[in-house]
């Protein structure tokens, strides 16, 4: 418990009358027990959003009969990044991109990268991939740490559904 406590941080910011009650309205609107529950839910959607823009794609609304209208986001199309090295694959679950040409994902990159303790040009090496790919790997995996680390964690969980232990043997 003292470990969560030494890690949470406090978030303290002045809101006008006006904003107080947009906050309000979107509690009520999500459906939150709190602000703080309904800026964390609209945080999460917010970034499901980008994601999906990122990946070039389209946000459409339909209407009850099925007409589509395309949703317009500024806000999140302006800060739109254009990948050279990564890609979008279809998968049943996972949103992480991929190494354009393999199927590999970043994170793979990534996590081999951190573990081993490589710089740019030793991962790009052993993945035989150009420095730059591994640098925009980084970048990429950073920004999207959360989506990532959900990914992982629901990888571990489907492996130990399937009766693979992943706790490791301590050598002695």
């Amino acid at each position: 418990m003292t470990n969560l406590i030494s890690t949470l941080k406090r978030q303290n910011f002045n809101v006008t009358p006006e904003e107080e009650a947009q906050l309000q309205h979107l509690r009520e609107t999500l459906g939150a027990t709190s602000i703080k529950d309904a800026l964390l839910r609209a945080a999460r959607l917010t970034l499901a959003l980008s994601r999906e823009v990122q990946e070039g794609k389209r946000i459409y609304s339909a209407d009850p009969l099925g007409m589509q209208t395309r949703l317009l986001l500024p806000d999140i199309e302006a800060t739109t990044v254009t990948w050279n090295y990564l890609t979008s694959r279809p998968h049943s679950w996972k949103r992480q991109l991929y190494i354009k040409g393999r199927r590999l994902t970043a994170a793979n990159v990534w996590y081999d990268m951190l573990a081993n303790k490589r710089d740019f040009k030793e991962t790009a090496e052993n993945w035989e991939l150009p420095v730059e790919a591994v640098m925009e790997i980084v970048r990429y995996c950073e920004a999207n740490r959360e989506l990532i680390d959900m990914e992982a964690e629901e990888e571990k969980r489907l492996m130990e559904d399937q009766g693979v232990s992943l706790v490791r043997a301590v050598s002695r």
